[in-house]
């Protein structure tokens, strides 16, 4: 029986500071204003090239854009967060993507719609650094894990509503409405951050990190870079962006159709749930990780789940299958990306660091993107579906997970 001596030796839960729920809302609002314009442009292609006359060579720059900005811009974006304040940085970040959303709803020509979404592109890069950086110095690491995950579904539910509400919008009012509404969305997000988020103070980033005030100010926050443990995470986000965000996302639906002989709307369907299970199942595993008290398990199992997924994913023509795949791997993968971000500042253990380790992982983050909706087409020529995503696919992911296990063995817990 458990003597009350035995309770008083136990460590009480770190309380959240007051305000915090406030900022995440306000974070997480701001953040889905990324891809919901990212996105806009996926499932009305057909409408924009031919409304502009864009040929079908030149198109694929409308999406790519937005990973360059976002790998070109990570580190002045952490810059300017470091000088601005992570409010500000929020802020230039949601009415940068207003201009560039704007200037789209304005343009007349392919040139001019490709300079808007470079503009978007940058209010994604400071979202991408400002908005984890901000969790991470407003909730303590033990608590962290539930926040990160709520916040790590800025992305499927962006995309969710972006890509199923743009092709009735653009049927019943032209191309542009979605752009108009994209615009709107971004004057809400930036009237809900000015109302609700708070710069935090030195005595909340202090209790984030478990350390005084006078600890938490004027640190070296050029020492992340000596880090091994935050090169590894950094490289790992750089797999999984390869392997699933931009491998997944950009192939698996070219396969089914192609390959496996699945009409469109059932691809896409099946494609979808990769992401969209995403909303349910990464709030889910940033509570397990709570609970449990580990990240680093966590990781480890979304691997496990996402190399089944992508032992099958271009090898099957199997209905059931693929569905079964992509149901478990899209409530899973999302718990990677959600614990590397929490396990960042546990792993730095200094908030001055964090902004510089958040803008280190967006570049290897938009790095993976980038790589991903390109590499598997030039393995898919000399090896197959089947052998040439395993060869892409397998073998980083079996590596980066040896070598977090190795390299972050007293870092993370």
């Amino acid at each position: 029986m458990e003597t009350t001596a035995d309770r008083a030796v136990k460590p009480a839960k770190e309380a959240v500071p007051k305000g915090a729920w406030l900022v995440l809302i306000a974070v997480w609002i701001v953040a889905i204003a990324a891809p919901l314009n990212m996105f806009k442009p996926t499932t009305i292609s057909v409408e924009i090239i031919q409304s502009l006359g864009i040929p079908g060579s030149s198109y694929g720059w409308i999406m790519s854009v937005f990973s360059i900005m976002g790998l070109v811009l990570a580190f002045p974006a952490t810059g300017l967060v470091y000088r601005l304040g992570l409010k500000t940085s929020l802020a230039i970040s949601v009415v940068t993507l207003f201009v560039g959303s704007l200037m789209g709803a304005l343009s007349t020509s392919f040139e001019v719609l490709l300079a808007s979404r470079v503009i978007e592109g940058c209010g994604m890069a400071f979202i991408g650094v400002a908005g984890p950086t901000a969790i991470s110095l407003w909730f303590p690491e033990s608590r962290q894990g539930v926040p990160v995950a709520v916040f790590q579904t800025w992305m499927p539910l962006g995309t969710l509503v972006t890509m199923n509400v743009a092709p009735l919008m653009a049927a019943s009012m032209g191309w542009k409405s979605v752009w108009w509404m994209a615009c709107a969305y971004c004057v809400v997000a930036f009237v809900v951050l000015m109302l609700l988020f708070k710069n935090p103070s030195a005595e909340v980033m202090a209790a984030a990190a478990g350390k005084r005030a006078d600890q938490v100010e004027g640190g070296d926050k050029f020492a992340a870079f000596k880090n091994p443990s935050l090169w590894i995470l950094c490289i790992m986000f750089l797999v999984f962006a390869l392997t699933t965000t931009g491998t997944t996302s950009s192939y698996w639906s070219l396969y089914l159709r192609e390959a496996a002989g699945i009409d469109a709307s059932t691809a896409a369907f099946a494609v979808s749930l990769c992401t969209v299970l995403g909303a349910v199942g990464i709030p889910f595993g940033g509570w397990l990780s709570d609970k449990l008290g580990t990240r680093k398990w966590m990781i480890i199992a979304a691997w496990v789940v996402v190399l089944v997924f992508l032992w099958f994913a271009f090898s099957t023509t199997d209905l059931t299958l693929i569905y079964v795949i992509a149901v478990v791997n899209g409530f899973c993968q999302g718990w990677i990306p959600a614990m590397v971000q929490t396990s960042i500042p546990a792993i730095l253990g200094d908030p001055s660091q964090n902004a510089m380790g958040m803008g280190l992982m967006n570049v290897f983050r938009n790095g993976g993107n980038i790589l991903g909706g390109m590499a598997l087409g030039y393995f898919v020529g000399p090896f197959g579906w089947s052998l040439g995503s395993h060869i892409l696919c397998i073998p980083p992911i079996i590596i980066v997970v040896a070598l977090m296990l190795v390299i972050t063995r007293k870092t993370l817990r």
